[in-house]
């Protein structure tokens, strides 16, 4: 297993490193009579393994079964934001999505230019009043939440961190539940939030992480895009240091370090943004109850916490857990 996350590893590098080759349009359709036609503008590569990819195969699997016409573009920069979307509005495509919290201001300003036009603002909460702008999500919070749970449970020095990308607000909301779940087990736990400042870089991933676990934290949770194969890496050169993984189960590349995973059904999210079900100008999360979050436990994890998991499971979906959504 350490081989295949070192080739992980390297790749990954390689592809940070890299400009990307399909930075373009690519549409298609296998139905001549499509109904609707969609198209999803992300900020990474869609070979990524996380959040990018996965999302975009829910716009593929809702283009196989539905006939919908399909575009996207990926890799996109803050300020190509406004440009690509109105493009696409432009191109006549009737749902345009903008995948991750950074899309917020460049689809309120190009939805209000376009009021025929339906947009989704993906991992997000917040319409900004936009009539045809749609907010959807997972549970950030449910994920954090349990994470805490998992972290909590298999901490020995009594202290966890939690490693992103960036600061948006469904990461904070995520933040702010972790430290929840992580009370819950034990109050006395010291628990930390940090940023790399990149979704993809690896390098940085692992430096972060290690400067964690010099600093004692022995139990590291990540939310990140390609960049998490750094974190696992850190966490496999040290010694009795764990992790919990949000988006991908990591035990399958690391499952001599992690411990749970809380995995994020984005192809789901990706598949309803896709076929309109979610276009209708409001806000949608995706938790526990809905399948948008599926937890995942090893046997690294004790039967303790397994059981703390199980329980935190049934209460999230009775709302019996005083968190955002």
């Amino acid at each position: 297993m350490k081989k295949k996350l070192a080739l992980l590893l390297a790749s990954s590098i390689v592809l940070t490193t890299l400009a990307a080759c399909g930075n373009g349009n690519n549409s298609k359709t296998d139905n001549p009579e499509w109904k609707g036609s969609v198209a999803m503008v992300m900020p990474g590569l869609i070979t990524d393994e996380a959040f990018n990819q996965y999302t975009y195969e829910g716009m593929v699997r809702a283009s196989k079964e539905l006939g919908i016409k399909t575009a996207y573009r990926e890799e996109v920069a803050q300020d190509e934001q406004i440009e690509v979307l109105r493009q696409f509005a432009q191109q006549g495509y009737e749902t345009i999505i903008g995948q991750g919290g950074q899309f917020g201001e460049a689809l309120q300003t190009v939805a209000k230019e376009f009021p025929d036009k339906n947009f989704i603002f993906s991992v997000a909460t917040d319409t900004g009043g936009v009539p045809n702008l749609t907010a959807s999500t997972v549970s950030y919070s449910h994920a954090g939440y349990l994470a805490g749970i998992m972290a909590a449970s298999a901490t020995k020095n009594k202290k966890v961190a939690f490693v992103t990308g960036e600061w948006y607000d469904p990461h904070r909301q995520m933040e702010a539940s972790f430290y929840k779940g992580v009370e819950y087990v034990d109050p006395s736990i010291e628990s930390t939030a940090i940023t790399t400042g990149s979704w993809s870089d690896v390098t940085k991933a692992r430096e972060a992480s290690l400067a964690l676990i010099a600093s004692g934290y022995d139990v590291l949770f990540f939310n990140l895009d390609a960049a998490y194969v750094g974190v696992l890496a850190a966490a496999q050169d040290s010694s009795d240091v764990y992790v919990v993984s949000a988006v991908v189960d990591s035990s399958d590349i690391a499952p001599d370090v992690t411990v749970g995973s809380v995995v994020f059904n984005w192809e789901e999210l990706g598949y309803q943004e896709c076929t309109g079900s979610l276009a209708d100008g409001g806000t949608h999360v995706l938790g526990i109850a809905d399948n948008g979050i599926l937890p995942v436990t090893t046997d690294l994890l004790s039967d303790e916490g397994k059981a703390a998991v199980d329980a935190a499971v049934e209460d999230l979906k009775a709302g019996k857990v005083d968190i955002d959504p």
